[in-house]
């Protein structure tokens, strides 16, 4: 007996709730399994706009409130069996103020907690107005031990509405 898997075939979602359908059991307005970047900006559910499902997540920005310059979302992930192997991150995002950046980001750390490598798309350009899906690959570097994945806004004050997160193995 032999096993063939299908052609068109769609790789396993690494990350949990990359939908955001279900709420944080300690935070409702939190999306569950993800978790903020920076308390200064807004953090929220929201059931419009969204690309696929009931809700998306929705980041209020103020850059003249952040420290930091930025606002964003993380989930964090084991890497076990994927050093060495591509994958890829995919989003689809929603910008209300077309002057604001925002984009994805991957971190790979050792068991000490050392950073191996870092990967964004910050310099992607908008197609459009709407919803804009976002990918970006990268290596797992050797001696990885967990992925953080992240998708941030920065620069200008707007919301940024993110869905349909999934982090895959790629077809080498």
């Amino acid at each position: 007996m032999s096993w063939i898997q299908p052609a068109d075939a769609q790789a396993p979602n690494l990350l949990k709730n990359g939908g955001f359908e279900g709420a944080a059991p300690t935070a409702p307005d939190l999306p569950e399994s993800w978790r903020p970047d920076r308390a200064e900006a807004g953090y929220a559910l929201t059931t419009a706009p969204v690309h696929g499902g009931a809700h998306a997540v929705a980041i209020t920005f103020d850059k003249q409130a952040s420290s930091a310059g930025y606002a964003g979302i993380i989930q964090g992930i084991a890497a076990e069996g994927l050093e060495g192997r591509p994958i890829i991150l995919s989003a689809w995002l929603h910008r209300d103020n077309p002057q604001s950046k925002a984009g994805l980001w991957l971190a790979f750390v050792d068991a000490a907690g050392k950073r191996l490598g870092y990967v964004n798309d910050y310099d992607a350009p908008w197609r459009n107005a709407g919803w804009n899906q976002r990918r970006l690959r990268a290596v797992v570097p050797a001696g990885t031990k967990r992925i953080a994945v992240g998708i941030s806004v920065f620069e200008e004050s707007g919301m940024l509405v993110i869905d349909d997160v999934s982090l895959e193995q790629a077809r080498e």
